[in-house]
Parts: structure tokens; sequence; C-alpha cells
């Protein structure tokens, strides 16, 4: 008995390696400056930094010169000056980008999250060179950012190769343009281990029925949308297949609604208008 029971053990243990780790890339900005001006700059305050120091301490014709002796503290100021200008252009101002499975983040002091599955549109707007993002972050809240892709190529990169994986329908960009965009590149980005999504007090996409009972909620893996087993449609919002996570008692039958993401937008306001009225007739 000990014996079959160590190697249930294992099989758990393994089966848990095996699985698919959920996981997002964190990019950091990027200067819009040409790196070699930024290097040019730095070496010139670096030089005059060392020839200010070097003069101020060990020359002794400055010394002993009146005329000469300003001329270390001069040179020690244009380096400050220069370090300052490479520090200026080599930095950005843009927030850092998270992209991955639960969807697109941007970092400005509390990291806010924007899921695949409320993402309603990208589009490139060719004035700003920018990657525009319309939805709804993780609180339901209207939310419209901007990637910029000379500030973040690899993010965008990224942000437009996931989308096409995930939610190809809500990208909005010709594929002229698409084919002009950097590249998302293997090893782009820090990878960022996630933990497993929390589904208890989540809605069902279908019924709007907050999950309250984590074994009674499926995932889509594509988008991260959330049903209850009972209401698991064949068909996910994103297009995804959902036929293996229905349970046994659906096979074959039909009357669970299935949406099409044409309909993401009405199913989102049929959902919202059900629980109003069910949070008035238990008030009642």
């Amino acid at each position: 008995m000990a014996k079959k029971s160590k190697g249930k053990q294992t099989a758990k243990k393994d089966t848990r390696r095996g699985a698919v780790r959920r996981q997002e890339r964190r990019f950091v900005s990027q200067a819009s400056t040409n790196a070699n001006v930024v290097r040019a700059i730095g070496a010139l305050s670096a030089l005059l930094l060392g020839a200010g120091l070097w003069a101020y301490f060990y020359a002794k014709s400055f010394t002993d010169d009146d005329a000469l002796k300003a001329v270390p503290s001069y040179l020690i100021a244009a380096g400050a000056v220069f370090m300052g200008v490479t520090i200026w252009i080599g930095t950005s101002s843009e927030s850092p980008v998270r992209v991955g499975a639960p969807g697109i983040s941007v970092e400005k002091g509390e990291l806010r999250r924007m899921p695949w599955w409320s993402v309603d549109k990208i589009t490139f707007e060719s004035g700003a060179l920018a990657l525009v993002v319309t939805g709804k972050d993780e609180t339901g809240s209207d939310w419209t950012f901007k990637v910029p892709v000379k500030a973040h190529p690899e993010a965008s990169a990224w942000i437009v190769k996931e989308a096409l994986d995930r939610v190809p329908r809500r990208v909005d960009i010709d594929d002229d343009l698409l084919a002009k965009l950097p590249e998302a590149y293997e090893h782009a980005g820090q990878r960022v281990d996630l933990e497993a999504l929390q589904v208890v007090g989540k809605k069902c996409a279908v019924t709007g029925t907050t999950v309250s009972y984590e074994p009674d909620a499926r995932v889509c893996s594509r988008c991260e949308r959330v049903y209850l087993k009972k209401s698991v449609p064949k068909k996910c919002k994103c297009g995804d297949s959902l036929a293996h996570l229905r349970p046994k008692a659906l096979e074959g039958i039909d009357d669970v609604e299935e949406v099409d993401a044409s309909d993401d937008d009405a199913s989102d306001e049929r959902t919202s208008a059900s629980s109003e009225t069910a949070e008035e007739t238990a008030e009642s």
C-alpha cells in the first residue's frame, strides 16, 4: 500500500511539473534618442570630469598660475552638465509595461491591468507612432492607453503577438502596417512567473453569477474568461473551443448559451442587467 501511495504522489508531482506555467513579460521603456549620441555625450562628460578632477588635485601648473586656477572647476562643471544631459536624453519617462496570460498591464505607481477578455480594440495611431488599447480594467472601469513604439518596441511587438493569438478580432491594424511593426523576439523582456488565476469572486461570463467555490469554475485558456461549469458554452467569446471544459452532463445539449465575439458587448449588457435585476429582487 505504501508503494502505491508513493506512486500516486509522484504522478501528481509530475503532472504539476508538466503543467503550463502562467507567465507575463515585463518591458522597461527605451530612450528614443540614438544610442550612439547618448554614448558620445556620456564619454565627453566622463572625459571632462576626469580631466577636471586630475587638474584640481594633481596638476601644479594650475595651482601656481592664478590665471589657470579656475580651469579645473570649469572642467568639472562642464562634465557635470554633460552628465545631466546624458541621463536626460538616455532615459524615458514611459512606464513599464507587462504582457502575458492575464492581459496587458501598465506600472504607474500601482499595477493596472486590462484582461484579454475586456479588450475592446487595439489600433495604431500613425501620428503618435503608438498602439492604442481600448477596453476595461479589472475593476470594470473604461480605460484607454497608448504604448509608443519608439519607447516600447519590444512591448508593442508582444502586445500585437499575444492579441493576435488570444483575441484576434480585437486587433484593428492593417496587415501592411503589422508587417512594419517590431518583431516579437522570444527572449525579449523579463519573464515573471504568476500564481494561478483566482476565480473565486469573479462572475460567470454567461450567467453573471459570482463564483463562490473554485472547483465550480472553468477558465478559457486563451483569454482567461471565467465560466461556471454548468454554463460552459461550446465556444468562448474569444473564439476558442471550450468543448473539453464542458461536463459530461452537457454533452449533446445545445441549451447552454453560446456567445459569438460579435455579440460580446450585447452579452455584457445582458449580464449586467440580469445581475442588477437579481439584486433588486433580493432587496425587495
